[in-house]
Formats: structure tokens, sequence, C-alpha cells
């Protein structure tokens, strides 16, 4: 799987570079700000996985930023990091959904194992474990299989989405028609194209994979579904 992506915002220059220094080698990118405005840019242009604040910072502090974003985003997991003297910034903070908080100065050893059990979250918020090896990312609408990204149409890709949703549970081929060609007039040859529409998609995940199975199952009376790896 990817690396996730960080966004660090510290406003003490030597403390935030070496955090940053330590924490890349989690990351496959670590954006860095040294304010809350500075921050808060970054979080809208870069969408990072993962947000680690320092709660007291200029133009824009922690808590009022993570208000601003959790009133557009309640899955994004953030870590703050406090000092003694901000417990009670701190409580206000707590009806704001973060996922940890930190007492500085922090020990590289407690930073890292953190952001362990913050990346542990992120994939589960965001990687769906299908069978055959198979993973579907949900931000970017993407498939990979035994970690080989999969090229999908665009159509393949609505098809996807819709079963994900309903991982484990059939999805009606009229429901399926609806969505994907939901441009069209419904006409019966609609149906032959949902079928060579799966038919095409799990011949491409078993060349990718090697197994024959069907990845889309598909049954006349209920429709289609995808099973999550067991």
């Amino acid at each position: 799987m990817p690396k996730p992506t960080l966004l660090y915002a510290e406003d003490d220059v030597e403390t935030r570079e070496n955090y940053a220094y330590v924490l890349k080698s989690f990351f496959s990118e670590v954006y860095t700000a040294g304010d809350g405005e500075e921050a808060l840019a970054l979080y809208h242009e870069k969408n990072p996985d993962m947000l680690l604040l320092d709660i007291s910072m200029p133009l824009l502090d922690g808590l009022e930023m993570t208000k601003i974003i959790r009133a557009i985003d309640l899955k994004t997991p953030i870590t703050m990091l406090t000092a003694h003297s901000d417990q009670e910034k701190l409580l206000k903070a707590m009806p704001l959904g973060l996922t940890e908080y930190l007492l500085k100065p922090v020990d590289d050893t407690v930073l890292l194992k953190t952001m362990e059990k913050m990346i542990g979250k992120v994939k589960n918020i965001q990687y769906v474990y299908l069978k055959e090896a198979c993973v579907w990312h949900k931000r970017d609408s993407e498939l990979s299989c035994k970690k080989k990204s999969i090229a999908l149409t665009k159509k393949e890709t609505i098809l996807l989405k819709l079963l994900i949703t309903s991982i484990g549970h059939y999805v009606s081929k009229d429901m399926l028609i609806m969505d994907i060609w939901c441009e069209e007039s419904y006409s019966e040859s609609h149906d032959n194209k949902l079928i060579q529409l799966v038919y095409r998609l799990n011949k491409k995940i078993a060349l990718a994979t090697g197994d024959q199975t069907s990845f889309i199952e598909n049954s006349y009376a209920l429709g289609y579904r995808v099973l999550s790896h067991l």
C-alpha cells in the first residue's frame, strides 16, 4: 500500500525541522507549515491523509484550525501537540474528534508509535480489502491487485464503487444499469452491456491475479456483488 501523507504544523522552526526529519520515513510526503493559516491553505491544497498540529500557533491556532476542518471533514485523523500550559485549550478541543494528543516535548519513540496508530486508522478509512489480494482505494477510486495498479475505465470504476458500497451484498442489475448508464434511456441492450462490462472487468482482474475465480459474482435473481477479504 502507498504511504499516506501528513500535514505537520508547528511554529518553532527547529522543532518542526527535527520532527519532520523523523516523520519522513513513515509518509510519502510531509507538508510543513509555520502557522495555522499556512497550514489550513495546505490542507485545502494537498488534501493530506493525516494532520499533526501544534495547539498554539500564530494567526490561527490548532484549536481554531481543527474547528474549521471538522465543519467539512469528520474523518481525517488529527493529533494535537500541546504543552502542559495548554490543558484548558485541549479540553475545548475534545468535542472536535481528535484522534490523539501528545504533550510536548514529545519523545521520538512516542511520536512514531502514535503515527503508526494513526496510519492504521487511515488505512481502515481509505482502503477496502477484497478477495484475490485486491485493494480498493476509496479516496482515489483505484484498484490494485497483488500490489499492482489495475487500469479501470470510467464505467468499470462506477461499477466497482457501487458494488463496494454494498460489499458482500448483491446489487440488482437494474440499480447498476440506472447508475452506470444514467445519461441513457433504458433499453434491453443495457442488460447485455452490463454482462459484458462485468465480464471484461473479471477477465482483467483474473489476468492480474492469476486466479480464474470470478471477482464479481453474479446471481440471476439477485444481481452482482464483490466480497471482502476474509
